[in-house]
């Protein structure tokens, strides 16, 4: 059986994105961690043993952008109540009986300051949790980020604009998604995770995704000119997404976007001059130990054909 197995920079991007989507293994570690959790309140959270409650994972996870591996990730995770009583009580009241019982079996657990938010490692992995209940217009009432109130978070509000958006690039955008927030963690975790996407999807809502490479070389450029606004969350604009409030991450995140932004030029570049080992080395400097090598390419080549033993063998020596 022959196949090219000459690399191409779209090979690489290619196995990034495979690379840095969901394991099986991993998706099962979070629904069961999730389960777990579940578990714990109903036997030991009071009122909410009685079935008054169901969790909910939102966000990055429901929309597939969590990157893998799983290490540092954020998993946004709330706690619903259906006791009608819920809405006339205090938020803090809600959060601080949710947080007493929750710090209890899990102690690493611990309250973001000034928020009605508890984030809770396990594994390698943190759930972040926050109290609500649903609205009779199918979204979710959350504690206010300003009051002690309850406030409407329309959950769908980002979703339908992302799944619009990503049915616009052809599912491409999903892709470009995971690639920016695994370079944000091999670059030092500038940004918070969902802060990322807002910005990525506001950056290419005038952009047709051609290319991997071509794409992200533009959401460096064009990020430049965003990072210096704080973003409102679609959802509910009360609600200040957290990313960049520190001015010498702002400096430090303007440097790498510069850098990143000349270094992708340079990749481009070597490509249209079909230099294709000197432009990986260059998407190897933007995406370090994570961007697939040229052995890896063939090797994923030879996976994805079916192709073993002394021909796969015969591909990598080739390849060298």
């Amino acid at each position: 059986m022959t196949l090219n197995t000459k690399p191409s920079i779209n090979d690489g991007f290619a196995l990034l994105a495979k690379n840095t989507d969901l394991s099986l293994g991993e998706y099962t570690s979070i629904t069961q961690s999730q389960a777990e959790i579940e578990l714990y309140l109903r036997q030991h959270h009071g009122e909410a043993s009685h079935g008054t409650f169901s969790t909910v994972l939102n966000g990055a996870f429901s929309r597939k952008t969590i990157v893998s591996p799983l290490f540092d990730n954020v998993i946004d995770l709330l706690v619903l109540y259906r006791d009608s009583n819920v809405k006339h009580s205090y938020p803090s009241r809600i959060f601080t009986k949710l947080t007493n019982s929750l710090i209890k079996q899990y102690p690493e657990a611990y309250v973001i300051e000034g928020k009605n938010t508890l984030m809770l490692p396990v594994k390698n992995f943190k759930f972040r949790i926050q109290p609500g209940y649903l609205s009779l217009n199918n979204s979710y009432m959350l504690p206010s980020d300003l009051f002690n109130e309850w406030v409407d978070y329309d959950i769908h509000s980002y979703d339908d604009i992302f799944v619009r958006e990503n049915v616009r690039h052809k599912g491409r955008l999903i892709e470009i998604i995971r690639m920016i927030k695994t370079w944000n963690r091999v670059s030092g975790q500038h940004f918070n995770g969902y802060y990322l996407e807002l910005l990525v999807t506001t950056v290419l809502r005038d952009y047709e995704i051609k290319s991997y490479s071509e794409t992200l070389r533009h959401i460096f450029y064009a990020a430049l000119s965003e990072v210096v606004f704080q973003k409102q969350d679609p959802a509910n604009t009360e609600f200040q997404v957290e990313g960049l409030n520190d001015i010498s991450d702002l400096i430090s995140t303007m440097v790498l976007l510069k850098k990143s932004y000349k270094l992708a030029s340079e990749a481009i570049f070597l490509e249209e001059q079909e230099q294709t080992a000197k432009a990986l080395e260059i998407w190897n400097k933007i995406f370090p130990q994570v961007f697939p090598t040229q052995l890896d390419m063939v090797v994923g080549k030879a996976r994805d054909a079916g192709i073993r033993g002394t021909d796969a063998l015969r591909m990598m020596i080739n390849q060298k």
